[in-house]
């Protein structure tokens, strides 16, 4: 019964990112570049979905936001939320949202990343009582480097 809805979810997830990391390159970062990273994204993103191994009914959604350049880089946000992770069903219709009935501060907030660092925003969905197929989304709600 479980395998109804994780299954068809991991797989939906595996042939969305499997290919190839989904990277975004909204805006160039100011200053020299190295030869190389001319060529590629100041931000790349992966979405990773996995069954947490001590809960059959819950499956653990991560998002890695990894900076690719040698520089700092600052991803700025609106407000207190800085990611969000929605899951839809076949036709469409969203089954849960990580955000929902959740609060946040209106205060506009900042993280710094390291040259080549990382951070990885996750969080877990409980799919009792979900069959079917879905499909997940993962957002990083910043505003100078949006992605879903």
């Amino acid at each position: 019964m479980h395998n109804r809805i994780i299954l068809p979810l991991l797989c939906a997830a595996s042939v969305a990112f499997a290919a190839v990391p989904f990277s975004h390159d909204e805006k160039a970062i100011a200053g020299t570049r190295h030869r190389d990273e001319e060529k590629s994204a100041p931000i790349v993103t992966t979405f990773e979905i996995t069954h947490q191994k001590n809960d059959a009914d819950k499956l653990r959604f991560a998002l890695h936001v990894t900076n690719n350049t040698h520089k700092m880089l600052e991803l700025r946000f609106p407000d207190g939320q800085t990611h969000d992770f929605v899951v839809k069903d076949f036709a469409g219709k969203e089954v849960w949202r990580w955000s929902e009935g959740r609060m946040f501060t209106s205060a506009m907030r900042s993280e710094t990343l390291k040259g080549k660092g990382q951070t990885v925003f996750e969080e877990s969905w409980n799919t009792k009582g979900q069959h079917g197929s879905f499909t997940a989304i993962a957002v990083l709600r910043s505003n100078n480097y949006p992605v879903e």
